[in-house]
């Protein structure tokens, strides 16, 4: 299983189509993830004649070109994803691909992908699905556009492959009150046999973040060399140092959660209670004799005397020896 293999919290770049039909870029693509500390990359695959009409209704992205068009100029031949995978795999990061035609899931499958993901437009395809579930690679599954119902139906059809349930709001750039973080804590309850994962269309690393505390474990976010690119979803990915950024906050905010600390152990604190803390001191000079009232006592660092909330037991004691202003009181110097 792709899971078992690495690490979680897992961080997927979705490149997508960011590489626009360059193989070059495509490679630097995936080396700019590694040096990110991603754990996999994800492409898409688009054969034109095999997924859409040629009049159909395309993004307005698409605008010196239509989609049709795009998808058949920036196509790769089945030995360049096959390069594609192998230096994903030099560099020791999964290769995972979304199909979107019956062909692409063959061809993917004589590449040996180490998953499919199926893209949101696709849970309501269940030929794809059917065909998917018959052969032994993982698949991960986004939600995006789909109801509970259609998700039922499609983790039904997958049950024998399916391993990751991404919430995921398609919406691009996804605003705070799209993120729809509650499904996460639905989903653990409904699938519970699934990892939860959350793809991020926002403009932030924020919802990622808190996405982490509400359970999810597996991230994806759109990876680009630039916002600048001319590609479909450039505009809404991280450039480089932002997906290094995105992948320490994840990590970071993982360790924190899953480190626990125990309340009760403080001796690591030792010196720093000595520094911070208060002993009990005389307020002003006091005579050998006489008998402590509160008034007589004051509070100060360091802390290595008697601590503050010891002060009622030092109340009606009598002084054994003369005390100084600001002079530390100590038990033995009471009766």
């Amino acid at each position: 299983m792709i899971l078992s293999k690495f690490r979680q919290p897992f961080v997927i770049a979705e490149i997508g189509m960011n590489h626009n039909g360059s193989l070059k870029k495509a490679f630097r693509l995936v080396k700019e993830a590694k040096k990110a500390g991603v754990d996999a990359v994800k492409f898409q695959m688009h054969i034109a004649e095999e997924e859409t009409l040629e009049n159909a209704p395309h993004h307005p992205y698409f605008k010196s070109e239509g989609r049709f068009e795009f998808f058949k100029r920036t196509a790769f031949s089945a030995k360049e994803w096959k390069q594609l995978r192998n230096y994903s795999h030099k560099l020791k990061l999964a290769f995972i691909v979304s199909p979107f035609s019956l062909k692409a899931a063959e061809i993917l499958k004589k590449i040996k992908v180490d998953a499919y993901k199926i893209a949101s437009g696709e849970v309501t395809n269940h030929p794809i699905l059917e065909y998917i579930n018959k052969i032994q690679i993982p698949v991960l599954m986004s939600s995006g556009m789909s109801n509970w119902r259609e998700l039922d139906e499609a983790v039904k059809i997958l049950n024998n492959r399916l391993q990751v349930l991404f919430q995921c709001s398609s919406v691009f750039p996804c605003r705070p009150e799209s993120v729809g973080l509650n499904v996460i804590e639905e989903m653990r309850k409904k699938y519970k046999n699934l990892v939860i994962g959350f793809s991020d269309h926002t403009l932030d690393n924020f919802s990622s973040i808190a996405a982490l505390v509400k359970g999810a474990t597996v991230f994806e976010k759109h990876f680009a060399l630039s916002k600048k690119d001319y590609a479909p979803d450039a505009r809404f990915s991280l450039e480089p140092e932002e997906m290094k950024k995105y992948v320490e906050g994840i990590r970071f905010v993982s360790r924190v959660l899953q480190t626990k600390v125990d309340k009760n152990s403080v001796a690591k604190y030792k010196e720093m209670k000595k520094i911070f803390e208060k002993s009990i001191v005389a307020a002003r000079d006091l005579k050998k004799g006489k008998i402590l009232k509160m008034s007589n006592l004051a509070f100060k660092k360091p802390g290595d005397g008697i601590k503050a909330n010891c002060y009622k037991n030092l109340v009606g004691k009598k002084l054994v020896r003369n005390k100084c202003k600001d002079e530390k009181i100590m038990f033995q110097d009471l009766i």
